[in-house]
């Protein structure tokens, strides 16, 4: 059994190196994953583990010469640990995460060993001291990284970022390996310790450069959602400021069928008469479609809705008491009531069968809580945690409906849930209910 104690300062045990690859390839599969990590297969895991620490001691008994064929190999089954979990992440965002994973590898191993060395060599400790405190020091670093880093994701990788992502790893290998260059590195860099300590610090910039970079990517990528959330909310104003108009035009349209029906009653032919009392039936069957909520907005919004529905044989129910959000304004409201009607008739639209093609509203109070929840039949059975993926082809441009309601939630200091079962999705939003006057004032007493 070697003695880790008396162990040159660059020649970390292969198989403290090999755990830090496997802990390194965990991370950047969570990233890969995010709300999916939990689903790991442990079996797997356990098998790669093994696989990189067999790996990493073969690759030691290799000739010097083959050393830069071992770095390949290793960092190959790197990429296979990472596709066997993540396999349906794409190549480029699996590059990315490979190269993250390599210098985050780095960095697990350089620090820990550093302390190590640090620490534990002055004091002459035994073997197993020493693997207690790296198994301390891997498991602080992994939830350190873990916990500064779980807000991001890596998703929608451009070539730049892979090109910066493999640059950052090859100048953290080429640094951090700069002592196993040549015999005379160490004396020129003034001992192992110094090479030690200046690979320790590049390792933990190659880390802070891919965190700048992830974070670039998680504001520009916000920044881009904002700004399509609020075009879409100014689209679905401007749509309700339409129906405002087509309402009046409408209600004009009735009062011209008060004069029709006066020219029906003087009209001797009867013929002529029945041709005309078929035709105003058509027309008040068609614009009958009047919604009445107590919420002007939502009154003008549902009867337009209500008009398209009947016009493609789709069951509409609505029990709402539309004055419940009238604390939502104008365009807030447009796009929560237009995204969330329109994501549920996109979905039935999908339905052949006419009598399972059904949007069902709600909006009603319930104890301190105001309710609004919109239901759809659905043939699509999808598995999600947090927002379904949109059905539309063009995944960048749509998919911002359901954000957008979320964003609505939150701003009212309210939350958003949804859900499939048994063929129906579910959407719900839960508002606080705002408290009257009178008791806020007993609340206060």
């Amino acid at each position: 059994m070697m003695n880790l104690t008396t162990t040159i300062w660059p020649n970390i045990p292969r198989l403290f190196t090999a755990v830090a690859e496997w802990l390194a390839c965990i991370q950047v599969i969570m990233m890969l994953s995010h709300h999916h990590w939990k689903k790991m297969n442990a079996l797997a895991l356990v098998a790669c583990l093994l696989g990189q620490v067999f790996l990493q001691i073969w690759c030691g008994s290799w000739p010097i010469q083959l050393w830069l064929v071992g770095i390949i190999a290793n960092i190959a089954w790197m990429l296979f640990t990472i596709f066997v979990i993540a396999p349906k992440a794409g190549w480029r965002r699996l590059f990315y995460g490979l190269c993250r994973a390599f210098v985050l590898a780095e960095t697990f191993a350089s620090v820990s060993w550093q302390l190590v060395c640090m620490v534990l060599l002055p004091l002459h400790v035994s073997n197993s001291v020493v693997f207690f405190w790296i198994l301390v020091d891997f498991l602080a670093l992994f939830a350190f990284f873990y916990f500064t880093q779980r807000r991001f994701t890596i998703d929608e990788i451009s070539f730049r970022e892979d090109a910066v992502a493999a640059l950052t790893a090859m100048i953290v290998f080429a640094i951090s390996n700069v002592g196993f260059i040549s015999n005379n590195a160490a004396a020129f860099f003034g001992g192992s310790a110094v090479i030690f300590t200046i690979r320790s610090f590049v390792d933990i910039c190659g880390v802070l450069m891919l965190t700048l970079e992830d974070r670039q990517r998680m504001v520009t990528r916000l920044r881009t959602d904002l700004n399509t959330i609020n075009r879409m909310m100014e689209s679905q104003y401007q749509q309700y400021q339409e129906y405002k108009q087509s309402s009046e035009l409408v209600n004009q349209h009735f009062h011209d069928l008060k004069h029709q029906l006066t020219v029906l009653a003087m009209e001797d032919d009867s013929k002529k008469r029945q041709q005309y009392l078929n035709e105003i039936s058509q027309d008040i069957h068609l614009y009958n479609v009047g919604v009445k909520t107590g919420n002007k907005i939502a009154d003008v919004i549902l009867t337009r809705k209500n008009a398209y529905f009947k016009q493609h044989h789709i069951i509409f129910t609505c029990i709402a008491n539309g004055s419940l959000l009238n604390m939502i304004n104008t365009m807030d409201l447009c796009s929560l009531l237009g995204n969330s009607l329109d994501n549920a008739t996109e979905s039935v639209e999908q339905v052949h069968d006419p009598e399972k093609r059904m949007i069902n509203l709600r909006i009603v109070n319930k104890g301190n809580f105001i309710i609004y929840q919109v239901e759809n039949y659905t043939t699509a059975q999808q598995n999600f945690t947090d927002l379904p993926q949109t059905t539309k082809q063009d995944k960048k441009r749509h998919g911002y409906g359901l954000k957008s309601i979320r964003r609505i939630a939150h701003k009212y200091n309210g939350t958003m849930t949804v859900g499939i079962k048994n063929h129906w999705f579910r959407l719900t939003v839960m508002f606080n209910q705002p408290q009257s006057k009178e008791a806020k004032e007993e609340a206060e007493q």
